[in-house]
């Protein structure tokens, strides 16, 4: 469902700031400058949700091997994901002022970008499973789930925006043609594009039903100086 605006930015026109310039040999010329906004909220489709998966062990194989099955896990799963990237380093802190390491400590992080939000409980219950059977060797946490609007909307949205800021300016053309008595054509369209995302929680629940964000509409807003040139 779309919400569209139109807004003609308090028609910035400098009415007043009609500019004339002479040249030598042609007739004398208005030059009119207008800003004209666009925009349209949409509702988000994409619940984004950040994931980060901690583990400390007693050797860098067993870190690596738990992260592991994790992963494999998730994928499973068979989610829209980005990330996946893990670390596994030594365990090391300071201590009178000597360099002390004891074991190992590793992470992998993901974002997910999910359709529907009853995915993002399977995704918590697959990792908690792997909490209960590691215990304090694992933690994990998740950051600000969010709703978005996913990108090939945008873009599309973006792209009827300008063509409707186009149709607005020859408009605009049209009725200063007819107030000035003259031709008025566009010179030019200068496009400003502008849209309108996280703490964290802790997870310990056997069977999960995380909370779910409100989705709130985003804006997309497509703004555009006009150039006009009346002869």
């Amino acid at each position: 469902m779309l919400k569209t605006i139109l807004t003609f930015v308090g028609l910035i026109m400098v009415f007043g700031a009609i500019s004339t310039y002479a040249g030598e040999k042609e007739q004398t010329g208005a030059h009119i400058s207008i800003t004209l906004e666009d925009r349209k909220a949409l509702i988000p489709d994409l619940l984004v949700m950040n994931l980060q998966i901690k583990v400390n062990t007693a050797t860098e194989a067993e870190a690596i091997n738990m992260l592991g099955s994790v992963d494999k896990a998730i994928r499973e799963l068979k989610v829209d994901y980005t990330g996946g990237k893990y670390s596994v380093n030594k365990h090391c802190w300071w201590e009178w002022e000597k360099r002390r390491c004891a074991g190992y400590e590793g992470g992998i992080n993901y974002v997910f970008q999910l359709r529907e939000p009853k995915e993002q409980n399977k995704i918590l219950e697959v990792v908690d499973s792997f909490k209960d059977k590691y215990e304090k060797k694992m933690n994990y946490s998740v950051s600000e789930p969010s709703w978005i609007v996913s990108g090939e909307r945008i873009k599309a949205i973006e792209e009827e925006l300008r063509y409707s800021i186009i149709d607005s300016a020859k408009s605009f053309a049209k009725r200063v043609s007819e107030k000035l008595e003259k031709n008025c054509s566009i010179q030019s369209i200068r496009y400003d594009i502008d849209r309108s995302r996280w703490g964290w929680w802790e997870i310990g629940l056997k069977s999960i039903e995380a909370p779910e964000p409100k989705k709130e509409d985003q804006i997309v807003k497509v703004q555009a100086k006009v150039e006009l040139k009346c002869e």
